[in-house]
């Protein structure tokens, strides 16, 4: 993909989140059945890092393990929701595919439901490559991405590889999906991932992988099932 059409989906999908920000945050204030498997990778006391944080309800999951929270979003009108809900914690104004943050700083790393949203092959790369150089050694990335291999998504999948077809692999992939929040006019950007692909993002050359599994409202299922892929991995 070429680095024009990552910037114009960037912007799109900032517009996009910027729009739905209020809407967004009333429906994220219960954590979801996964994370309770977390707490057992998270360091009591430890320095973790949020990625695509939204409006912050990670934090308040995370408030038993006494970690050093540090949440950053790429959009300020979810960071503002998320400062309101939690003023106590630290969110900073970051985007995913260009943080800037002290290398080996963190126990932890989360990115929950948001790297489905980083565009092309080696902006994904350059993503799980940040994720390895930010964590200490030894620190565990907790990955999750939606399972877009749905019945509800039939139509997105059929679009997008129209799409792929039209502008012959050049502009998008096949799995390059456009989907609507309700009834709000801008679509967001978002990667249907398979299984292998995801991993491929996460080499054993730098990885140590300690689970990978599909969920459905928080039990684990096969991937056709599933709502959700999540990984855990190790940095080596």
């Amino acid at each position: 993909m070429k680095n024009k059409f990552v910037k114009q989906i960037q912007e799109t999908l900032k517009d996009s989140y910027s729009a739905i920000a209020g809407e967004f945050d009333q429906t994220r204030k219960v954590p979801w059945g996964e994370f309770n498997h977390f707490l057992a990778y998270t360091k009591h006391g430890g320095h973790t890092l949020d990625v695509g944080c939204g409006n912050g309800r990670f934090y308040e999951f995370l408030k038993p393990k006494k970690v050093d929270y540090w949440g950053v979003d790429h959009n300020s009108n979810l960071l503002d929701h998320a400062q309101k809900n939690y003023p106590e914690a630290k969110f900073d104004l970051q985007d995913m595919m260009n943080l800037e943050l002290p290398r080996d700083s963190f126990d932890n790393i989360f990115c929950i439901a948001a790297y489905h949203h980083v565009p092309g092959k080696k902006m994904r790369k350059q993503v799980s490559n940040d994720f390895h150089d930010l964590l200490k050694p030894d620190g565990v990335l907790i990955l999750t991405v939606w399972n877009l291999f749905q019945k509800k998504y039939f139509k997105n999948i059929m679009h997008a590889i129209g799409r792929c077809i039209l502008h012959l692999g050049f502009r998008y992939q096949w799995n390059d999906l456009w989907v609507k929040w309700g009834t709000y006019p801008i679509k967001r950007y978002y990667h249907a991932f398979l299984t292998k692909e995801l991993l491929s993002y996460f080499p054993d050359s730098k990885w140590q992988l300690e689970e990978f599994y599909f969920t459905r409202k928080g039990k684990r299922v096969s991937f056709w099932r599933s709502y959700n892929l999540v990984l855990i991995v190790r940095k080596k």
